[in-house]
């Protein structure tokens, strides 16, 4: 409009990575669809996205949790044999703490913590040094594991502690809700979303993640300095598209 009133060239660039309806936005600045509107999808993607989809068919709650932090723990130490960072997506924070401290206690009782921290390592060292730093009992109870949680209720200083130990590859699997997907450029080789459902209060029901949202957490998997392909893997009931 300003353009339009005052004759004066202006050069406005809409950027977004989120919004669905970049259409809205492009004739709200008045862009030509044809010549001034870009869209670029997942064939864009600096680093390719291998994607698997898991079905768990088991109807009963904690049943179903067992079986998904047992598809979790299995392909998180595949990737750990591969030396890979594992960035896991649930959708509550309460369910960080769960599954963190069920996949460290899976580590344990098969006898494979040497697969996320070796005795020996400088990263053990650097992981008992910051305990004392670390205010949540959630995120002390698993850290030494080479474990982390991230949510938005826990402090800035623990936020970042766990941002820094992840980028610094010490952590090697966080577990995360979706803040960590929209707000923060933390990316892994790997990315697990654990459960397609959140519940929404204002409806009083579950209801399924929105595409765009998904998109969101499968865009951290693959990082572009370091790996080939990413891989994107989803978590969901057996009946769910």
């Amino acid at each position: 409009r300003g353009v339009e009133t005052t004759q004066e060239p202006v050069r406005i660039v809409g950027l977004s990575a989120t919004l669905p309806n970049y259409g809205d936005v492009a004739a709200f600045l008045r862009v030509d669809p044809d010549k001034g509107l870009f869209f670029f999808d997942n064939s864009y993607r600096p680093v390719p996205l291998q994607q698997q989809y898991v079905g768990v068919t088991e109807k009963r709650a904690l049943q179903r949790f067992r079986i998904q932090n047992e598809v979790c723990y299995e392909k998180v130490v595949q990737q750990q044999k591969m030396a890979n960072q594992v960035l896991i997506f649930v959708h509550s924070r309460a369910e960080c703490a769960k599954t963190a401290k069920a996949l460290r206690d899976m580590a344990v009782d098969k006898d494979e913590t040497r697969l996320f921290v070796r005795a020996d390592s400088a990263t053990r060292e650097i992981l008992q040094e910051e305990l004392p730093n670390v205010k949540a009992n959630d995120l002390r109870d698993v850290l030494p594991y080479g474990f982390a949680t991230h949510h938005a209720g826990m402090t800035r200083g623990d936020r970042e502690l766990v941002e820094d130990l992840f980028a610094d590859h010490h952590v090697r699997v966080l577990v995360s809700t979706a803040t960590l997907a929209w707000g923060v450029n933390l990316p892994a080789h790997s990315v697990i979303i654990k459960g397609t459902q959140i519940y929404n209060p204002k409806k009083g029901r579950w209801q399924e993640l929105s595409p765009l949202d998904v998109m969101q957490m499968l865009g951290r998997a693959g990082r572009p300095q370091y790996d080939s392909e990413g891989e994107g893997i989803i978590i969901t009931a057996h009946s769910e598209p």
